[in-house]
C-alpha cells in the first residue's frame, strides 16, 4: 500500500495499491533507475486523496509502500516472496526521510507504524471481542507483503509473530477454500426462543442456498437485549474446503501445539475430553487467595489449535442426554448480579463442527439453540460441552 504524507509527517499508508494504481515498487527497482530522485504528492485514482507519495526518478515515477520501508529496515527474512536488495530500498526511502527532517531508519519507522496501527486496532478490537489471551496470542501473516506488516507489528506489540509457509499464495488459495458466509440481523424486542431459532435458521438456509454443503454449516448467533439484536453469522464449507488432506498430526504433535499455546510444560498439559476431529487439553494454574484456573485448547486433526479459553469447565456426554446434563452446566454456571442473567459461554464439539453459543447471555435461549444444534445427530454421538463462566 502507498504511503500518505502532509508536511513533514507520513499520516497514514493505503489503502490505495501501488498495483491499482499502475506504479511499480521503488525497492523493487535499480539503484540507477532511482537516481536523481524527488518525491511529489499525487491523486492515484479519481476519488482518492492527493496526499499519496511518489518517487520521479530518472528511471521513472514508482510507489513508496510498506514494502519499501520493511526491507530497509531489513525486516524482510531471507527467501521472502517481498524480499528485495537492502541498499535499493533504503535508496528509496532516502527522499522521504530528508523531507521528514530524519534518517532512512527513522523515515522507515514512521512509514510501517502508520501502517501498522490499522492493523493494530483491528488486533486489538479481536482480542477483546473474542476474549483472547494476550500472553498466547500469536500473528500469523499471509500474503504476498505479509514481512511488510507481520514481524513490524509484533515488535511493536510484544507478541510472538510469524509469517504463513507458502504465504504469497494464501491469498488466491483463500477464494479456492473460501467459506460462503451470511449474516442475518433482526429487530426483534423481547425475543423469544422461536424468533431467535427462525433467525438461525433463516441465515443457515441463506449459506446452504449459495452452495455450501448443509452439514458443514456453523452459526453463531447474538442476542443484544439492550438494543433488541439478533444477529445469526452462518458460515459454511464450499466442496474444496471439505475435501480430505493426506497430512494429520499425531498425539505428539497436538500435544506440544496445545502446550505452545498454554505455556505450559507438556507433561502439565492433560487431555480432557475429545471427538474424532478434535482434542481437548488443559492445565491447572495455581493462585494464591483465589480459585484455580484450568485454561483450555481445542486443537483439531492438522495440530492447529482452534480455540483457547482462559477458564473453562469441560464434560463430555452424548447428544441423547445432552438435554439435561447442558441444563444442569448451565444453570450451574450462570451468574447473577446487577446486570441481570448471564448464561455462561458454551461451545459445543459435536462431530467437526464447533458450535459457538457464547453470543447468547439468557439460559433458555442458549439451550434452545443447543438443541437446535443437536437436532440432526444421532442419539450416542459425543458432545464436548467447553463452558465458561461469565464474571
Amino acid at each position: 500500500s502507498m504511503v500518505r504524507v502532509a508536511g513533514n509527517r507520513v499520516v497514514g499508508v493505503g489503502p490505495r495499491s501501488a498495483h491499482i494504481a499502475g506504479l511499480p515498487y521503488a525497492c523493487f527497482a535499480s539503484l540507477d533507475d532511482l537516481r536523481d530522485a524527488t518525491i511529489t504528492t499525487v491523486r492515484p485514482m479519481d476519488g482518492d486523496p492527493d496526499d499519496y507519495l511518489v518517487l520521479d526518478a530518472a528511471g521513472g515515477r514508482f510507489a513508496v509502500t510498506m514494502t519499501c520501508a520493511a526491507n530497509a529496515l531489513g525486516r524482510v527474512p531471507e527467501g521472502d516472496f517481498a524480499r528485495c536488495d537492502q541498499d535499493v530500498a533504503r535508496a528509496a526511502l532516502k527522499p522521504l526521510a530528508a523531507a521528514l527532517g530524519t534518517d532512512v531508519a527513522g523515515a522507515a519507522r514512521a512509514v510501517l507504524d502508520a501502517g501498522t496501527a490499522q492493523v493494530k486496532a483491528v488486533v486489538d478490537a479481536m482480542i477483546r471481542d473474542y476474549r483472547l489471551d494476550r500472553d498466547t496470542a500469536v500473528l500469523v501473516g499471509g500474503g504476498g507483503g505479509a514481512a511488510a506488516v507481520t514481524p513490524h507489528l509484533a515488535a511493536d506489540t510484544g507478541f510472538e509473530g510469524r509469517i504463513a509457509r507458502n504465504n504469497e499464495v494464501i491469498s488466491p488459495i483463500g477464494v479456492a477454500l473460501a467459506l460462503v458466509r451470511e449474516q442475518v440481523e433482526r429487530i426483534v424486542p423481547g425475543a423469544t426462543q422461536e424468533q431467535i431459532l427462525a433467525v438461525r435458521a433463516e441465515a443457515e438456509r441463506a449459506v446452504v442456498a449459495q452452495g455450501a454443503a448443509a452439514d458443514g454449516v456453523e452459526v453463531e448467533v447474538t442476542v443484544d437485549p439492550q438494543t433488541s439484536t439478533v444477529r445469526a453469522v452462518a458460515t459454511g464449507a464450499t466442496e474444496l474446503r471439505t475435501q480430505d488432506r493426506a497430512q494429520r498430526a499425531d498425539d505428539t504433535e497436538r500435544l506440544r501445539a496445545a502446550a505452545t499455546s498454554l505455556k505450559a510444560q507438556q507433561e502439565r498439559v492433560k487431555v480432557l475430553a475429545g471427538t474424532d476431529a478434535y482434542t481437548v487439553y488443559g492445565t491447572e494454574v495455581r493462585r494464591r487467595f483465589r480459585a484455580n484456573r484450568q485454561p483450555v485448547r481445542v486443537v483439531d486433526a492438522d495440530g492447529v489449535v482452534r480455540l483457547g479459553v482462559p477458564n473453562a469447565r469441560v464434560s463430555t456426554t452424548t447428544v441423547g442426554a445432552a438435554g439435561e446434563a447442558l441444563a444442569s452446566l448451565v444453570r450451574d454456571s450462570t451468574s447473577y448480579g446487577d446486570g441481570g442473567v448471564r448464561a455462561p459461554a458454551v461451545r459445543l464439539l459435536v462431530g467437526g463442527r464447533i458450535a459457538d453459543l457464547s453470543g447468547v447471555l439468557e439460559p433458555d435461549a442458549l439451550l434452545a439453540l443447543a438443541r437446535s444444534e443437536l437436532r440432526s445427530r444421532g442419539a450416542d454421538e459425543p458432545v464436548v460441552a467447553v463452558v465458561e463462566s461469565r464474571a
